[in-house]
């Protein structure tokens, strides 16, 4: 894995992403947009290439506003997408071309959605985006809770994609100071 020159991908990182029917956030989700905050924080910091790419479904938009800590700044790409993979908008394989040779990193929300969907599309274009499972989150998918979601979502994710835990990218990753 090269850490040259990462890109920090966030897919989904939008309050209707988190925000269950009772109107709050599962405590697992809420540590999926801490390490996801650090780790914008650091990427930001060390001048990575950070993108955003959102979902932008019919009817009205107003839960789609990004998660609080999570906002793009105005040096970060956005990518607004109707369909479920980040390739759905027609600019994002630009990302990964712009990041070839080095380590393209998925983190956000809709595991079992979103966040598949997206890795089956890199799959089918033999590209390398590696997926943080401890910095992706899930809504709960009736009859499964949010922990079983993500299981569940991760079960075919891990058998298509590279993933990293977040120990090891935390100690992998030449950084000044350590991610927590």
């Amino acid at each position: 894995m090269s850490f040259a020159d990462p890109c920090l991908i966030l897919l989904d990182c939008q309050r209707d992403q988190v925000t269950g029917p009772n109107g709050r956030i599962d405590p697992e989700n809420s540590i999926v947009i801490d390490r996801i905050k650090e780790l914008l924080r650091h990427a930001r910091q060390s001048g990575w290439r950070v993108c955003h790419c959102q979902f932008q479904g019919e009817g009205p938009q107003a839960g789609r506003a990004p998660i609080d800590g999570l906002r793009p700044n105005a040096q970060e790409a956005v990518f607004q997408r109707r369909g479920l993979s980040a390739f759905s908008d027609p600019y994002f394989h630009q990302v990964l071309a712009r990041s070839a040779g080095s380590t393209a990193l998925l983190v956000g929300f809709s595991a079992p959605f979103s966040i598949l969907a997206t890795v089956f599309d890199d799959a089918n274009r033999d590209k390398a985006v590696t997926v943080v499972p401890e910095a992706v989150g899930a809504l709960a998918v009736e009859p499964r809770d949010v922990t079983e979601t993500r299981a569940m979502a991760f079960d075919l994710v891990a058998r298509m994609a590279p993933v990293i835990d977040w120990q090891s990218l935390t100690r992998s990753w030449p950084v000044e100071a350590p991610l927590v």
